[in-house]
């Protein structure tokens, strides 16, 4: 074995070993005796004796074999310690001393060694430091102390050996931290430092070697007590190493992280069980944190508030209780959050306002309660709200009606009252609206048929089981669902004889009458829109709009649109829209 690997790197000669048998219980002069066979001391060059079931210790006359090249003993039954003769055999190039139960130290004085290519010690039980003299085993190319019980650092000498090929120290106990030098073994292909309990940081010296760093043949160092930040060409790599008392790790379901590396944590669908730890709020650098699909039950920790950078947060389909923490605020970064499928309580937090960089808010199906925040008109990049299974209650924020980028808005299934503003018409991007199952009343503004919905689509646009009143915009007729409209009467009555009497419109635009008289009497200031609509209820003309004193109102239509041009002659509407009333009239427009 020792001289196939060396030859590969010198060039050998055809050697022979020369033993005699014993004759008369003793050797001739100029030999040596050793394991009953006679040795010549001047001829003996290479002595195989592996796999011979040899035992006992290891002679030291074997030191009188001054010309011995080779020595291999491996896989036999010797004991004891490396008699110090044997580093006397100063022309030594290859020892292999595997697979015994020698035991002891390595004596630090290997220099005499220094011709020595190949030195393999190991699966024995070889104990104490490695000798620093091991860097003046300068032609070392193989060196394999594997399986032993070799404690201490590996020394710093080791980056002398600048011909060194495999470095096999795996399976000891070896502690300490790796040195430094060991960048400068620049022939290194294979180094094998599993199973030690090796510590502090791999140094980034390291990446100097020509090593294949993804094989675990030719690089390996799994299971040692090395700690994070790893050296660059070890950042995609499995390194499995146990750091439970490195600085800046944490303990998360059973698996170690170190917070500073972590940037995306997927933990989802894992059946994970028990509350957030609170060391959640440790992993300063994450971006992505996913705890979805799981067990999860408690509150939500406050210190998720630290994660300053994350940009997406996922807890959905948990047990999750209580309040939503007001430290949500401080994710500043954060472009989509989704609590859905909990058991949270309690409000949702003003905080959440200063999310503006938020694209996606899904708190659906929790039992949240109170109003909904009208800091949530501050979230100007929000795209998506959903809001609905809940217990919220109080009118639709006004500030909701500003986010012109809103795509979809539900809200459904919840307590909410009062009237739908006129303001909807803002959410100009809006492709989903769903209100229904709520307590809303009051006249549906005609506003909203400037949206471009799928009225008939019930999964688009849904405000059915709620109290809105007649009439109807024309574009969601037949589309409005159940209305419980017990109230509407009265509400009608009430509302026209307390804000405006007496609607009449005079002259309808035609060839021989330019315009029309729309004239109204307010019985009190109030805020109140006029506007023509057509057939399919967009609107034409805007006629009137903003707070009005009380009094006789009269304002005049031309017969032209928005634009000035003069409209179509077929069948129009007057709309006058209050806070609580609705009433339309119907203009036919000739020419």
């Amino acid at each position: 074995m020792i001289k196939a690997v060396l030859c590969k790197r010198i060039l050998c000669l055809s050697i022979v070993s020369t033993s005699f048998n014993l004759i008369n219980g003793q050797c001739d002069q100029g030999e040596v005796l050793l394991w009953g066979n006679c040795y010549s001391i001047d001829t003996t060059f290479e002595l195989n004796l592996s796999g011979q079931g040899i035992a006992g210790t290891i002679p030291e006359d074997i030191s009188a074999l001054t010309n011995l090249l080779f020595l291999d003993l491996s896989d036999n039954q010797l004991e004891g310690s490396i008699p110090d003769q044997l580093f006397n055999l100063e022309n030594l190039l290859g020892l292999d001393l595997k697979g015994n139960e020698l035991h002891g130290e390595i004596p630090d004085n290997l220099e005499s060694l220094s011709n020595l290519m190949y030195l393999d010690i190991s699966n024995n039980n070889f104990e104490g430091f490695l000798p620093n003299s091991i860097g003046a085993l300068t032609s070392l190319v193989d060196l394999s102390i594997s399986e032993n019980q070799f404690t201490g650092a590996i020394p710093s000498s080791i980056g002398n050996l600048n011909y060194l090929s495999r470095l096999i120290v795996n399976d000891n106990l070896i502690n300490g931290e790796l040195p430094s030098e060991l960048g400068h073994c620049s022939e290194l292909q294979y180094l094998q430092l599993q199973n030690n309990q090796i510590s502090g940081q791999i140094p980034n010296s390291i990446c100097q070697l020509a090593l294949d760093w993804q094989s675990i043949y030719s690089f390996n160092i799994s299971n040692n007590f090395l700690c994070p930040q790893y050296p660059p060409c070890l950042e995609d790599i499995n390194l499995e190493q146990n750091i439970i008392n490195c600085e800046g790790v944490v303990m998360l379901w059973d698996s170690l992280y170190h917070v500073e590396d972590v940037v995306e944590l997927d933990l989802s669908n894992l059946g994970l069980s028990g509350s957030i730890p609170i060391d959640i709020g440790s992993f300063i650098n994450l971006n992505s944190l996913d705890l979805s699909n799981n067990n999860l039950n408690g509150a939500i920790p406050a210190e998720l508030g630290n994660l300053i950078n994350l940009k997406y947060l996922n807890l959905s389909f948990n047990q999750l209780s209580g309040n939503i923490p007001s430290t949500i605020g401080n994710l500043i970064n954060l472009e989509e959050i989704r609590l859905f499928e909990n058991e949270l309580v309690g409000f949702i937090p003003e905080e959440i306002g200063n999310l503006s960089h938020l694209i996606h808010l899904n708190f659906r199906s929790n039992n949240l309660t109170g109003n909904i925040p009208h800091t949530i008109g501050s979230l100007n990049s929000l795209e998506i709200l959903y809001l609905h299974n809940n217990n919220l209650n109080g009118e639709i924020p006004l500030e909701i009606f500003e986010l012109n980028g809103l795509k979809k808005l539900f809200i459904n299934n919840n307590l909410l009252n009062g009237v739908l503003s006129q303001n909807i018409a803002n959410l100009e991007s809006l492709e989903r609206f769903r209100v229904e199952e709520n307590n809303m009343s009051g006249i549906i503004p005609n506003e909203i048929c400037d949206l471009n919905l799928q009225w008939e689509n019930s999964i688009f646009f849904n405000l059915s089981d709620n109290m809105f009143c007649e009439p109807y915009p024309i574009c969601i007729e037949g589309n409005e669902g159940f209305q419980d409209t017990s109230n509407c009467s009265e509400l009608k009555s009430f509302m026209q004889e307390s804000l405006y009497a007496n609607l009449n419109i005079k002259g309808y635009p035609n060839p021989f009458n330019p315009s029309t008289a729309i004239s109204f009497d307010l019985k009190e200031e109030t805020n109140i829109t006029v506007e023509i609509i057509n057939l399919l209820g967009e609107k034409v003309n805007l006629l009137l709009a903003g707070n009005i004193n009380s009094g006789l109102q009269i304002v005049k239509w031309d017969g032209k649109n928005s634009n000035g041009h003069k409209v179509s002659p077929g069948v129009y509407f007057c709309s006058v829209l209050t806070e609580y009333s609705h009433d339309v009239v119907k203009l036919i427009y000739l020419k």
